[in-house]
């Protein structure tokens, strides 16, 4: 195989082929990130389980490898996936192209990048997607549970409460959710991946296996239960979605109780929760959305800048 791809850049034109070293170092920095940061025992074991439970279902986890390298770097990527042990059958390589038009076509439940401007146009096209991050120390992960931990506002929800928040102040806030307990919460950009592993845990309920279900999922929001969780709550009720642990922490930071509860990944849409995160070494993701982006956490907003 090196002999082969040797012949390929020595004939191709020099531009094509420091292009080509180019992308492959691109390629590799990525691999050496998946290595770091895969939770794949976990989703080999709930494949694994589901394949026993349901023989003839196709309802798995399924990793894709979306790139804009060139098909010319194929060989090596596939070389790559073998050596790092990773579980890829399906490719999309487009050729310096985008690869966010391709993601409905292979039914993306979820997208990951450390592209920020690809992840932005995924969430824009209504794919769950999330910015990457890895930890700044090792954590020991469960490889038989599956454990992904979510925000409320802005990833699971829409972001109008935290509008609420950054307006008027939290005083509002809690008045305003108050009067709108019993109306839910628009849906956020990651609500349908929370779906997506839902509809997996319910095939472990079917046979009876709760108490051993392989996937856990965890809401940490900065709300406060009294005064902002009943809404929250309402509002999964309200779609038939169920979370496994709901933790309310009235503004604390989110870093110490993410260690406690070791997820393979935590998703946020406040930079500062996700560096708080990474620093207890929890594989941490971004999602850029709302208003949050744009303006500091505490910093109320002059209604005359909003046009």
């Amino acid at each position: 195989m090196s002999e082969i791809k040797q012949t390929e850049v020595a004939t191709t034109d020099k531009k094509e082929a420091l292009a080509e070293e180019k992308d492959w170092a691109a390629a590799k920095a990525h691999f050496e990130n998946l290595k770091s940061t895969k939770p794949r025992p976990a989703l080999m074991t709930v494949n694994e389980r589901l394949r026993n439970l349901y023989p003839d279902s196709e309802e798995l986890f399924d990793i894709v490898l979306m790139t804009n390298n060139h098909a010319q770097v194929g060989v090596r990527l596939m070389n790559s996936i073998n050596h790092y042990d990773l579980t890829i059958e399906r490719f999309c390589m487009t050729g310096g192209q985008s690869p966010i038009g391709y993601l409905e076509a292979y039914m993306t439940n979820l997208y990951l990048s450390k592209d920020s401007k690809k992840v932005q146009e995924a969430i824009e096209e209504g794919i769950a997607a999330a910015i990457m991050f890895k930890p700044d120390v090792e954590s020991q992960l469960s490889e038989t549970q599956l454990r992904v931990a979510f925000d409320g506002d802005a990833v699971l929800f829409s972001d109008e409460s935290e509008i609420i928040v950054k307006q008027h102040g939290l005083d509002t806030f809690f008045e305003h959710e108050k009067q709108h307990e019993n109306k839910p919460l628009a849906q956020g950009p990651l609500k349908c991946f929370l779906e997506a592993l839902g509809k997996l845990q319910k095939k472990f309920y079917a046979k009876n296996e709760r108490l051993d279900c392989p996937i856990r999922t965890f809401l940490v929001t900065a709300r406060s239960a009294a005064s902002s969780g009943v809404r929250v709550l309402k509002t999964l009720r309200s779609w038939g979605l169920e979370i496994d642990e709901a933790l309310f922490l009235a503004g604390a930071p989110k870093g110490p109780l993410l260690q406690k509860i070791r997820p393979h990944i935590f998703f946020d849409d406040q930079m500062f929760h996700i560096e708080g995160a990474k620093e207890m070494g929890t594989i941490a993701a971004h999602v850029p959305y709302g208003i949050g982006q744009k303006y500091n956490k505490g910093k109320l907003i002059d209604p005359k800048q909003q046009k």
